[in-house]
């Protein structure tokens, strides 16, 4: 009987792949997910600043409101503070918890709800900060 030859491989040993990162998503992409959630986009256009809209925002219109009492030192670390301009101001808050929150203390007065704040309008957008 003829002797067995052991055969060897001819292949280089492979190395395990690294995994593969994590990507981020396009522009154009959360621009999309942006408007199915019918959420306003930034005017800048920033992914990070898209990224927050889509995790804090809801959808619908936002609130116009005016301080009815100021927030005093009870609501020192409530949103209810952002709103520091003059007591006449007319604010525009978008549709979010953030909101929510600051509708519940009533300590500010429902003017109208709109798609967009209009000129006229001071602008608070959900801190970057905001959990």
């Amino acid at each position: 009987m003829p002797k067995e030859t052991k055969k060897t491989s001819t292949k280089k040993a492979t190395k395990p792949k690294a995994a593969a990162k994590k990507k981020q998503p396009s522009k154009a992409n959360l621009a999309t997910q942006l408007k199915d959630a019918g959420i306003l986009l930034p005017e800048s256009a920033d992914v990070k600043e898209m990224e927050h809209r889509l995790k804090h925002w809801k959808a619908g219109k936002g609130y116009l409101v005016r301080v009815h009492r100021n927030a005093g030192s009870r609501y020192v670390g409530h949103p209810l503070a952002l709103l520091d301009s003059p007591r006449k101001a007319l604010y525009w808050l978008p549709p979010s918890d953030m909101t929510d929150r600051i509708i519940a203390t009533q300590r500010v007065v429902i003017v109208g709800r709109s798609e967009k704040p209009s000129s006229n309008t001071v602008f608070i957008d959900v801190p970057l900060d905001y959990e």
